[in-house]
């Protein structure tokens, strides 16, 4: 199986979630196996193949991190931005080529005064937990927020308590909506995403997908695509993937993946250099 692009989760995946808060816009992808920088391997990478990433996470988090990505998925489908890779800094987002929301602009700048309802009364029950928001390329619009606990000791303890609070308080202000938020939950992952619409990765994927089939390169039309994820949220492209490896990476994580193969976040960036050094044909002795 030659693998003709990759797809990629971000947080958890190429980056532990260990090593860092949402909020943290310092840290990049940490070194393993002989210094080698993953995103040094991954800019190796993509200049053989695309590669795209498929996050929960907006633009502005993503773009100094992924600067080795043709195609960025942002918040699941809801907004896809395609960027030239020059380098790894860009001046003022002018890598930007192309930004595509997925969804009604109407909708969402409907739906992102929920959302501040959302921030103001979460904040209000809970003192203590991180919110991000989540904004658009253009306009900047409040499309998806995070409510975040991975900082707290007590993270597994307090997690029913939170989701249960915050899904009672979605649910308040969604009552009977035309246009409903969406909520996405984790099994064990400790924070949860509300998003101004539905959205997927499986979506996300699909979108991608025909974007490298309409585009100009016919060499790598149709071919296998591998997809790399961690939690619950990369099961919809993991079951559409040709390829699908989930990534561990926290050792007080266990959600359930769709995914073929299962490693280690150490093994990652030497299964990254085995295939692009075998063509990136794919068998499971790279997996070794």
């Amino acid at each position: 199986m030659q693998i003709s692009a990759i797809l990629s989760d971000y947080d958890g995946t190429l980056s532990p979630t260990s090593f860092f808060n949402s909020d943290d816009k310092t840290v990049r992808i940490p070194n393993y196996h002989s210094q080698r920088k993953l995103d040094r391997i991954l800019w190796e990478i993509s200049s053989k193949r695309t590669i795209a990433i498929v996050s929960t996470k907006d633009f502005n988090f993503l773009h100094g991190r992924t600067r080795f990505a043709k195609i960025l998925s942002c918040m699941m489908s809801i907004e896809t931005i395609l960027q030239h890779i020059g380098s790894a800094t860009c001046y003022k987002n002018r890598c930007v080529q192309k930004s595509m929301l997925n969804v009604d602009f109407k909708i969402l700048s409907k739906n992102s005064k929920k959302l501040e309802s959302i921030i103001d009364m979460v904040s209000l029950k809970f003192k203590d937990l991180t919110i991000s928001r989540k904004l658009t390329f253009r306009r900047n619009l409040l499309a998806g927020v995070t409510i975040d606990w991975r900082h707290l000791d007590d993270w597994h303890s307090i997690k029913k308590k939170i989701e249960r609070n915050v899904l009672r308080i979605s649910n308040e202000i969604n009552y009977s909506s035309e246009y409903p938020l969406f909520v996405q939950r984790y099994s064990s992952h400790p924070f949860v995403d509300i998003f101004s619409t539905m959205c997927s990765k499986g979506m996300a994927y699909d979108n991608i997908r025909k974007i490298i089939h309409n585009s100009k390169d016919n060499k790598f039309k149709n071919k296998n695509i591998l997809y790399l994820g961690d939690s619950e949220n990369d099961n919809p492209a993991f079951r559409k993937a040709d390829l699908s490896i989930g990534v561990k990476s926290d050792e007080r994580l266990n959600p359930k993946l769709d995914c073929q193969y299962l490693i280690d976040f150490s093994q990652l960036p030497n299964f990254l250099i085995n295939l692009s050094k075998n063509n990136f044909n794919f068998s499971e002795k790279l997996l070794e």
